[in-house]
């Protein structure tokens, strides 16, 4: 299931980015260098900060999918040999 893995990194990668996003606008709303009215930053930050978060959970849950699948089949392939 290497397939599934690379997969769920790249669903990390992007998930950490949202995260990155979030940080630079709060950064920005601290600093009060904003352009934007104070409702639409907090609801920009809430919006990537949930959906980063949404990503990686999401990611985490295809990875361990994917090594337990990888357990199972090398268990499998033991256990058929240990009966040849």
């Amino acid at each position: 299931m290497q397939n599934e893995k690379v997969h769920s990194m790249l669903l990390a990668l992007v998930g950490g980015y949202l995260l990155y996003l979030a940080y630079q606008l709060f950064e920005k709303y601290r600093t009060g260098t904003k352009e934007m009215p104070d409702v639409v930053f907090i609801l920009a930050i809430i919006v990537f900060l949930l959906g980063g978060i949404g990503i990686f959970c999401y990611a985490w849950r295809i990875y361990r999918k994917s090594s337990k699948e990888d357990q199972e089949q090398s268990s499998d392939q033991e256990q058929k040999q240990d009966n040849n």
